[in-house]
């Protein structure tokens, strides 16, 4: 497989997260996933991208989401930058998974779908979030 490396930037509106999941799929297709890992990792970008509108740009749709793809033959690297109030892991309490109750699990589903999870900031200040999944084709 070549190396491909996609870049998409759009508003934070809830109604472009439907595109994300497309070229994700798309992206997903092209590795030669099963339709249940494809599922798992469009369902992390898709949560990583709600949280970022949500919690980082406060539901202001108006900023932008910048997300990085890198298909790899032997992973997928996804980064989602955005200007938003930063994210701070050790906020997150943990909760039983079992409990019912609607939202909460954003970041659970990442972490548990993905390989690599990591928060960081670009040299520019901006938040960043890397996501790797290993590909064992």
């Amino acid at each position: 497989m070549k190396p491909e490396s996609i870049h998409l930037k759009v508003r934070s509106h809830p109604k472009n997260l439907k595109r994300i999941r497309g070229l994700m799929a798309d992206i997903t297709s092209k590795a030669g996933l099963s339709k249940e890992a494809s599922g798992h990792i469009i369902l992390a970008i898709d949560e990583a991208c709600s949280n970022v509108i949500k919690h980082s740009y406060n539901n202001d749709y108006t900023q932008k989401i910048d997300l990085n793809v890198k298909l790899e033959t032997n992973c997928l690297t996804i980064s989602i930058v955005n200007d938003g109030i930063k994210f701070d892991c050790s906020s997150i309490e943990a909760r039983d998974i079992n409990e019912i109750k609607p939202g909460g699990l954003g970041v659970y589903i990442i972490n548990h779908a993905m390989d690599t999870v990591e928060y960081s900031q670009t040299p520019e200040g901006l938040n960043k979030l890397t996501m790797v999944k290993k590909l064992n084709l």
